[in-house]
């Protein structure tokens, strides 16, 4: 078998689809436009007419049926003719046939090339002239009339029909009537008798009642009177040999206006055609391939060649019948060879899903609109044949490009405008899920269009098929798609790749043909999902994830922390000189063996040692958290989630229905809540820089609450790893050094110590050395010194409580010493020497005037309770006496709790510096202080 060739290189289109001047008007036949010769120039010259016209068994019978009515060889039945077929069914093209038979019979019978019309009608028309009458819904508008040539305004059909039979004189015979829109009542016989040979042709006549039902003419319509009209006219016919009347009807009630009068008025319509006349179909479903063949190519084969039609159908045929069980049963019999070689140089399953699948759509002209596609498909490939790529022994479903503007225009208008976005997504083009598969595959997948060739032969199928008829079956698509000489199994795996991807691809099975496909306008929330999170890949989305950590931290803690936490610091982060927490950056995840443990290191120690262009100083104070990497990943992958979410809903929430919706809100708030519980369990690995190396702290839990999982991380480093302590106890002071001998230390340096060196732990604040040194004073430890120099102190402390400041310059860490042992006592109402001793040296030491005060203030009383040794007492008086107060003696009770009360007339101001320097006096000794006013 020698090589097949493609398409173009056997058949050659008609000139005006070769050259791209195929007008739709071509394909819009339209009667009345030929009577008045505006016509498109293939239906005005009737020998080209006739040359594209395919002779179907059905226009053979009407033009010969016709032949012999107007020659008067025909029973009265065989004159009134009813042309009942579908939208674009082939009537109006017969009319046309008739109308040229009529007025053109000398110039077809003349023609060379119209040796089967010539053998048809030869000896069966009149030899009188025929006089002919034509009727549409655009020849005589039912409200304004016809203003014609020759000056004659008619307004009725029975007006045209006797105007364009004989002229004015047969017009006058009618003109009343016409001019007052009233039926005739039998004049016609007359007309019809003096005008024989006659043909009347009326086209689309239930288009035109619908308009003539809003015309009223007495008690009546334009429109009853018209129907009233036809019985008279078929009664007439009936009587007069040698008049014909062929008119149009749909084929169904929905082809006319929806209104309930416009089925009343095609209803009535039917009747009067059928209860005389005989119903003829003009095409038959079996004459489609010729029809097409002969309308749009001028020859499909070659001299050499002349069976080259039939060499492909065996080629093709064969193939099928070698994977018989994977093609259609049919596919695989002899018979649909002879049925692919009638269809060439399309392939069956193009011009049958075009014709009956298209062809059921109310408003789809049938023969005429399969013909306009089919060109517009021959014109495009045969446009880019010079650099065509794909095989193309015929045309089949896989070559469509559905962008072609009537192949698009069609699909929109008759399915809708929301498949734009099926072509767009899945079927068409380098972006579409199609497009995507043969670029992802190359070779013969990019060459061939594998993927966009399968998508669009699916959705040629996709439309005007019945219940589980939906669609093409898998079966079907191989027939739609295979091509002698590439691999067969290319269909099963692009198929396989559309149904994983595609956005509106569904399926069903189809039981012995296997799963049956289809596009539809809804889109696939799970395959949506499935593209969108391919389309992100492995995208990280570190910007987002540091936006949540920012927004969580701002949240606060929610525990007993008291750093500060940092969201991916920079380089020149600035001096922190307290304990702060710094959050990396996502990227920077803590792995045992590769770089990234590298990578932190070098980052943690430029924070450390770095303050900008500066050292940094306070280097004790930094804490690093970083993610681990299999953490890492479930966070991007939750962020990975919410974003194919996020843009479904964006790209297609109008396009689902209630149910995926529904389904997409639940799934996108689970994936807002889980991209932020993976922030926990992503941040595990915490660093520090202790003496010259990184210590790590890696949790062996996590919390999905990130505030709870910092405060988790706060109580680990405090009670497990003991990286950071709240307060300094006697062995930290030892170790620390800030137990002198001799001389002493500055608390503010001991504090800065802590804060700055490396090889000390870390402290949760200030306070930890401040209560530590509280502690160790109280304990006899180290002594405390309050001056402005070692050499100038005006009190030390030691073995007793002190309150000290962290902020405060004047406060030492000075050896530890021995008090004297006070021998004062009080006993109860013997305390005026004491108070007066006492009293005297409060003065001095708190620099408070010995007069009393002149301020009238509000507070009268006030009580101090705790436990307080009885050879403290002294101490007590000299902290808490003053010239204004007075003891009141009589409320002590064993040194747990004794009350002061302001003297007559002295009451004090609540904020007078006595009272606050007794208040924290009292918390020097760990009393309470309280106030009544």
């Amino acid at each position: 078998m020698s090589q097949l060739k493609p398409w173009y290189a056997v058949a050659i289109p008609h000139e005006d689809i070769r050259k791209g001047r195929l007008e739709e008007s071509v394909f819009a036949a339209n009667l009345w436009a030929v009577v008045q010769g505006t016509a498109p120039e293939i239906y005005l010259d009737p020998v080209e007419f006739y040359h594209k016209t395919f002779m179907t068994v059905g226009l053979r019978n009407i033009l010969l049926k016709v032949a012999k009515a107007l020659k008067g060889d025909a029973d009265a039945g065989d004159r009134i003719i009813s042309l009942q077929t579908t939208f674009g069914g082939g009537k109006t093209h017969t009319l046309i046939a008739l109308w040229h038979m009529a007025k053109n019979l000398s110039k077809i019978l003349g023609s060379d090339n119209l040796v089967e019309i010539k053998n048809l009608l030869e000896g069966h028309v009149p030899d009188k002239p025929i006089n002919v009458a034509v009727f549409t819904n655009h020849t005589c508008d039912a409200t304004q009339g016809r203003q014609t040539p020759d000056g004659v305004h008619t307004r009725t059909l029975w007006g045209e029909i006797a105007l364009q039979l004989g002229g004015r004189e047969l017009y006058e015979k009618v003109r009343i009537n016409d001019e007052t829109q009233r039926v005739p009542q039998g004049i016609f016989l007359d007309i019809l008798s003096e005008t024989s040979p006659c043909l009347i042709l009326l086209d689309e006549i239930a288009d035109y009642c619908v308009g003539a039902a809003a015309v009223p003419v007495g008690d009546t319509t334009l429109a009853d009177q018209t129907i009233s009209f036809i019985q008279q006219l078929e009664e007439a016919v009936a009587q007069v040999p040698g008049a014909v009347v062929v008119a149009t009807l749909p084929a169904s009630r929905l082809e006319v206006a929806q209104s309930e009068k416009g089925q009343e008025l095609f209803s009535a319509l039917e009747r009067r055609f059928h209860r005389l006349g005989a119903d003829i179909k003009p095409v038959g479903d079996d004459e489609i391939y010729e029809i097409v063949r002969a309308r749009l190519f001028e020859s499909i084969n070659t001299t050499d060649e002349p069976d080259y039609p039939d060499k492909v159908a065996k080629v093709y045929q064969g193939m099928y019948a070698s994977h018989a069980g994977e093609v259609p049963p049919e596919a695989s019999k002899t018979a649909y060879r002879e049925q692919i070689r009638r269809a060439f140089p399309f392939h069956p399953l193009v011009i049958d899903a075009l014709y009956t699948r298209w062809g059921s759509h109310p408003d789809f002209q049938r023969t005429r609109g399969v013909l306009r596609l089919l060109a517009s498909i021959v014109g495009d490939l045969w446009s880019r044949r010079e650099g065509n790529t794909q095989t193309q022994h015929l045309i089949q479903p896989c070559h469509i490009r559905w962008s072609i503007d009537a192949l698009h225009a069609a699909l929109t208008r008759l399915w809708g405008p929301a498949y734009e976005a099926v072509v767009a997504g899945d079927v068409l083009g380098e972006r579409s899920n199609a497009g995507i598969i043969d670029e992802e595959r190359g070779g013969d997948y990019r060459r061939e269009k594998i993927a966009q060739g399968l998508a669009s032969a699916i959705l040629l199928g996709s439309f005007g098929g019945k219940g589980h008829r939906v669609g093409f079956s898998a079966k079907e698509l191989k027939l739609a798609t295979a091509r002698y000489g590439l691999n067969w199994n290319y269909t099963d795996g692009a198929l396989l790749e559309l149904d994983n991807r595609c956005f509106y691809l569904h399926s069903t099975s189809a039981a012995g043909l296997g799963k049956r496909y289809w596009f539809s306008t809804k889109p696939r929330l799970t395959k949506l999902l499935v593209q969108y999170r391919q389309q992100i890949g492995d995208e990280t989305f570190d910007d987002e994830i540091l936006e949540t950590l920012r927004m969580q931290v701002q949240k606060g803690a929610t525990g007993q922390a008291t750093w500060r936490i940092i969201v991916n610091p920079e380089i020149d982060l600035p001096e922190q000189k307290s304990l702060t927490l710094l959050i990396l950056h996502p990227s920077l995840t803590w792995t045992e063996n590769g770089g990234g443990k590298d990578e932190i290191k070098r980052m943690i120690f430029q924070l450390s040692e770095r303050c900008g262009a500066k050292d940094r100083i306070y280097r004790n104070t930094l804490l690093f958290l970083v993610t681990n990497p299999r953490g890492l990943t479930k966070l991007y992958n939750a962020y990975r989630e919410r974003a194919a979410l996020r843009g479904i809903k964006s790209d297609y929430w109008d396009q689902l229905d209630a149910d995926d919706r529904e389904e997409l809100s639940k799934r996108l708030e689970s994936a807002e809540r889980a991209s932020v519980e993976a922030l926990g369990p992503a941040y595990t690995v915490v660093c520090r820089v202790y003496g010259h190396e990184i210590e790590t702290c890696i949790l062996q839990d996590a919390r999905t609450n990130f505030q709870e999982h910092l405060d988790y991380i706060w109580n680990t480093l405090i009670e497990e790893e003991e990286w950071i302590l709240r307060r300094i106890g006697s062995v930290m002071l030892q170790k620390a050094g800030l137990i002198p001998e001799e001389g002493g230390i500055r608390i503010r340096d001991a504090i800065d110590a802590f804060l700055r060196f490396t090889d000390k732990p870390m402290i949760a604040s200030k306070e930890a050395i401040t209560s530590g040194l509280e502690m160790g004073c109280r304990d006899g430890i180290v002594g405390i010194g309050r001056g402005t120099s070692l050499s100038n102190l005006m009190a030390r402390y030691c073995n007793e409580h002190v309150s000290i400041d962290p902020n405060e310059e004047g406060l030492w860490i000075i050896p530890p010493f021995k008090v004297e042992k006070r021998e004062e006592s009080v006993a109860e109402g013997d305390t005026s020497s004491v108070v007066k001793e006492i009293s005297d040296k409060v003065q001095i030491d708190k620099g408070i005037s010995a007069e009393p005060l002149k301020t009238k203030g509000t507070v009268r009383r006030f009580k101090i309770k705790g436990a307080v040794p009885v050879e403290s007492y002294p101490e007590l008086f000299r902290c808490f006496v003053s010239p204004a107060v007075r003891m009141n003696l009589k409320k002590l009770h064993l040194g747990i709790e004794f009350e002061m009360e302001v003297g007559e007339g002295n009451e004090l101001d609540p904020n007078d510096p006595t009272l606050k320097a007794m208040k924290e006096a009292a918390s020097q000794l760990g009393l309470d202080f309280e106030i009544e006013e």
